[in-house]
């Protein structure tokens, strides 16, 4: 999973090079809905949604990749992969915030230090980890993208139980996909197009989008966000490598720093949550 997830946010930068962010969001899921149709196609698997879930898969698609995609499609226009993805996986926190407020999740209060520790983190990335002087609004616009991301995912966990995970990426990068077409400018000026534009298009729809959102899912139907979220607690080292690497975004000292206090706060929320997930299933079990 981390594998798949990592290199995301490198083919994002390298594609918005020649792709409008606005036409990025609708191209990336709506390619990666024909390539999971044509998988449920060939195995012949049925599509499982039922009408009650309808309205619901609707929300989790508008939010979790309409809204998402384009958020950080505009972020990352001047904020580096590295950066984007440290900011990013922040998500399982507020995740888990509204669900200790909507859902009443508990926690320890080893569970509240880490949301403590990743909220410092979460502040000094986006007040400095851009390489530009000053206070970046992008940087801003991928922690909202963030959030966005954190509420459809508390709305997606019961989904979950009813419908296959892929299947739900599939109506998620399919509905999205076509919710955004209306603000694309279309402008995909095709002729100015490299290898490597189309490469990184293809990373990201298939590697970033079709594996890496089943994974996630799947590992989300089998647990919780916070706990879940631990598991790509490494993405961050890897897009920093990569944009490094393939893009010469050197990440700054402030997002190291930052990076590091917001990780080590999603890791243990992610433990605490863990444990307690463990608890509370011993205890179901002496219960029966």
């Amino acid at each position: 999973m981390v594998i798949t997830s990592a290199p995301a946010y490198v083919a994002t930068s390298e594609v918005l090079k020649v792709v409008h962010p606005m036409d990025l969001t609708p191209l990336r899921f709506l390619l990666a809905a024909l390539v999971l149709g044509l998988y449920f196609l060939m195995s012949k698997r049925r599509l499982s949604l039922r009408k009650e879930d309808a309205p619901k898969v609707i929300g989790i698609s508008l939010l979790g990749y309409g809204a998402y995609g384009t958020l950080l499609n505009i972020g990352q226009t001047t904020v580096p992969a590295g950066t984007t993805s440290l900011l990013l996986n922040t998500s399982p926190v507020f995740a888990f915030t509204l669900a200790y407020l909507v859902l009443g999740e508990r926690t320890s209060r080893q569970g509240l230090f880490g949301m403590a520790i990743a909220v410092v983190g979460i502040v000094v990335v986006t007040l400095f980890g851009s390489a530009n002087l000053g206070f970046d609004w992008n940087a801003l616009i991928v922690l909202v993208a963030a959030l966005v991301l954190a509420v459809s995912l508390i709305c997606q966990q019961p989904v979950l139980a009813t419908i296959p995970p892929v299947e739900i990426v599939f109506w998620g990068c399919l509905l999205g996909g076509l919710a955004t077409l209306p603000l694309a400018p279309y402008d995909i000026r095709p002729e100015a197009w490299r290898p490597v534009t189309l490469a990184a298009l293809v990373v990201l729809v298939v590697c970033s989008t079709v594996l890496a959102c089943s994974f996630w899912n799947i590992s989300l139907a089998e647990t919780n966000v916070a706990a879940g979220g631990s598991l790509l607690f490494a993405v961050p080292v890897f897009s920093l490598f990569l944009g490094w690497l393939l893009l010469g975004q050197v990440p700054t000292t402030g997002a190291v720093a930052g990076g590091g206090f917001a990780l080590g706060g999603v890791i243990l929320l992610g433990r605490t949550q863990s444990a307690q997930l463990l608890a509370d299933h011993k205890d179901r079990v002496l219960d029966s």
